[in-house]
């Protein structure tokens, strides 16, 4: 896989969009340890100092896959990244759907997938993620973490780096392969509040919901009052 590391940039996933066109590659990473204006999902921004974090993203070009498949592939990177952490002995991880990494209930590493779309099918995709490292202020923000804050050590960017990608080299076929229901397993047994009473913003109004389950397409499934309902990410806010 060809790797592109840059010495900043304002964001890995909007420098491969600009430029994926040109890339005669399949198969791209793109890494920086100094991102100024990476983006995460609803908008929201992510805020990187300088040399402390790994803010990293994949091109993969004619995955073609179907376009049901999208949370299979969203579940696959999440425990990647999971997975990734564990080799560096980070305990107590969750996923919180659909697109965080906690570790002791803080978040320490972010999602944004980006799928481009042709003939009913996923043709290419962008994954893109932050990874919090060596940064320990993380300001107003109480509910972020680190790789320092979690071992008490400073990590190897590098090292980790080399980890991630290594770990992403065979991508293409992982998910082609898996099976929707294996990954799901593993999903669950690792979904934060599962079977659990959390707040939820829902239409505007906070009401306590149960995580039940997660639909292979991807909806979170909430019991309210006895009641089970399914939630895309853009109609439920988590409140805790």
């Amino acid at each position: 896989m060809k790797l592109i590391k840059l010495n900043a940039i304002d964001s890995t996933n909007e420098y491969i969009k600009k430029n994926k066109d040109v890339f005669c590659q399949n198969e791209l990473c793109v890494l920086t340890f100094n991102q100024t204006d990476g983006n995460g999902q609803r908008g929201n921004k992510w805020f990187s100092e300088p040399q402390k974090n790994i803010c990293i993203s994949f091109f993969f070009r004619d995955l073609n896959i179907k376009l049901n498949d999208q949370f299979k592939l969203n579940m696959l990177v999440s425990l990647k990244i999971v997975n990734i952490f564990k080799k560096f002995k980070i305990n107590n991880l969750k996923i919180k759907w659909p697109n965080d990494i906690l570790a002791d209930k803080k978040k320490i590493s972010g999602i944004l997938t980006e799928f481009y779309l042709k003939n009913n099918k996923v043709r290419d995709v962008i994954i893109g993620f932050g990874i919090n490292i060596n940064q320990y202020d993380f300001g107003d923000l109480k509910n972020a973490t680190s790789f320092f804050l979690q071992k008490k050590v400073h990590g190897d960017l590098n090292l980790i780096s080399n980890a991630i990608i290594d770990d992403f080299s065979d991508f293409k076929n992982e998910i082609l392969n898996y099976k929707k229901s294996e990954l799901k397993c593993e999903y669950l047994k690792l979904l934060h509040g599962l079977n659990k009473l959390i707040k939820f913003k829902i239409n505007g109004n906070v009401q306590t919901a149960e995580i039940v389950d997660i639909k292979e397409t991807g909806e979170l499934v909430l019991e309210i009052e006895g009641i089970k309902k399914e939630f895309r990410n853009q109609e439920i806010v988590y409140i805790n």
